[in-house]
């Protein structure tokens, strides 16, 4: 599960943020499963105004595969994401950086979501909603040899590969979680505290990425309030389990999401609403991508858009920023950006889909 817009139409904007802090309050309860007894993630859709929930019955495949690419031929690379055919369910795709050759590798009715390719380009590992609960599922990078590598009562979200590609790290039930790439050895580096008395970073979490040294995962944290004083964080914790580190923690009632560290080490890119209202009973939303210089602790704001961009991840040479956002399709289409905040570029423009959640290799 995780802090996503993820069938949110604008004029549902507000509708949406509601069930984003009730999905994070679920996981911020000292047991690991939803107020409706499911476990976290395994179907936390927002459904769009006006459209029809996905179900196994209902769902059509849509107009075909996307529109190709339209970036520029110095953009380099691999990226897999998620595509999202309203009245469907989620699957994976994969594609050239520019957005050519979308090819999709996952076709399941169940919820298919936070798709990570591994540092080779030969693998994939994301989560999924097949059995009633989310688990983490391995594949190949041509969508063959897909199998589960964790089991049980689910709660299993965000995976992430580490950048030597042995370990996946990812959310269990809101902690902080890593194991080997075949699922074994499995170790807990932050046990989630009840939303009551949770210490900064030690509240419902979910995994950003991993430092490039492979010694840190950086994560984000929320604790949802009945009284709507709200905490929101950006942390990272080492792998050796040593307590969390507090990276962005204002303004306290904005959220702070989706960090994704750069590949130099120096930077962290992150989904901020500071600029907009969607909190509990806010009206509007303005999220933007921000990045941390982890030196200075300097925040630079590098799309200022009054649109939804979010989901943010880095180039592997650091020279690119790809994020989703819906300023020119209110379905959400796939940009990148320089850290600096030019370059701007809409490399797929699908215009039947939500596409989100890249991971570029």
């Amino acid at each position: 599960m995780r802090v996503s817009l993820r069938n949110a139409a604008p004029s549902a904007a507000a509708v949406a943020a509601l069930a984003l802090l009730a999905l994070l309050s679920a996981c911020n309860s000292s047991e690991e499963t939803a107020p409706d007894g499911s476990s976290p993630g395994a179907t936390n859709q927002v459904t769009p105004a006006g459209q029809t929930p996905p179900t196994t019955d209902s769902c059509t495949p849509g107009d075909g595969p996307p529109t190709q690419g339209e970036g520029s031929d110095e953009l380099s690379g691999r990226i897999v994401y998620v595509r999202l055919v309203f009245g469907c369910s989620p699957d994976i795709y994969i594609m050239d950086a520019n957005g050519s050759n979308a090819t999709q590798l996952t076709s399941d009715p169940a919820l298919d979501d936070e798709s990570d390719l591994s540092p080779d380009r030969t693998r994939v590992v994301y989560f999924t909603g097949r059995g009633g609960t989310a688990q983490i599922h391995v594949m190949n990078a041509d969508g063959s040899d897909d199998r589960a590598i964790t089991s049980g009562s689910g709660g299993d979200t965000s995976p992430r590969w580490s950048p030597d590609g042995s370990k996946i790290a990812f959310s269990r039930g809101g902690g902080i979680t890593i194991m080997n790439a075949d699922g074994s050895d499995v170790k807990t580096l932050m046990v989630p505290q009840a939303s009551g008395e949770a210490e900064p970073c030690r509240a419902g979490s979910f995994v950003g990425s991993w430092a490039p040294d492979g010694q840190r995962i950086v994560y984000y944290s929320a604790v949802i309030r009945s009284s709507g004083s709200n905490s929101f964080w950006i942390c990272s914790v080492n792998i050796d389990g040593s307590p969390p580190e507090v990276l962005v923690s204002e303004p306290a009632d904005k959220l702070h999401a989706e960090p994704y560290w750069s590949p130099d080490g120096r930077s962290i890119a992150f989904r901020d609403d500071r600029d907009g209202n969607c909190a509990l009973g806010g009206t509007s939303c303005n999220y933007d991508i921000y990045v941390l210089d982890l030196e200075t602790g300097g925040q630079t704001n590098i799309t200022k858009h009054p649109s939804l961009d979010i989901e943010p991840a880095w180039s592997p040479d650091g020279e690119w920023i790809i994020f989703a956002s819906n300023r020119e399709d209110p379905n959400f289409d796939l940009y990148v950006v320089r850290p600096d905040g030019t370059g701007l570029q809409r490399i797929l423009n699908d215009p039947d889909s939500k596409d989100s959640y890249p991971s570029w290799r």
